[in-house]
């Protein structure tokens, strides 16, 4: 009784090992066709640049924006409306390849904390 449970367990994990085997040939020139694609060419400055203007020129938050790329690395430059503004001119920039980005973008000086009055009281509650 033993012989016939080893006999058929060992079966069983031949046949799952073949089987297994088998899908993972038939699944081979897929997965070679995966790996075998080739990272696009790497863009031109010149490319990059004119994305980059072409984003800031979209842009409703960015005035004057421009851009200088010079072996990858950006410069940017214009007025942002907020730095928020700014930092998605710099994610920008980087979606359009550029490796390094220098956002040399101005914003606006934050408003003015209102002042506080002098010598005016609050009027009290009864």
């Amino acid at each position: 009784m033993k012989k016939t449970i080893s006999l058929t367990l060992t079966l069983l994990l031949t046949v799952a090992f073949a089987l297994t085997q088998n899908s993972l040939a038939s699944q081979e020139p897929e997965m070679k066709k995966k790996v075998s694609k080739a990272a696009p060419a790497p863009k031109t400055d010149a490319d990059v640049q004119k994305c980059i203007s072409d984003k800031l020129a979209a842009s409703k938050v960015i005035t004057n924006g421009a851009a200088a790329v010079s072996n990858g690395a950006a410069t940017l430059t214009g007025e942002a409306k907020s730095a928020g503004a700014k930092g998605g001119a710099t994610r920008s920039a980087k979606a359009c390849g550029a490796k390094t980005v220098v956002n040399n973008m101005t914003t606006p000086p934050p408003p003015a904390p209102a002042a506080a009055k002098t010598g005016e009281k609050k009027p009290e509650k009864k």
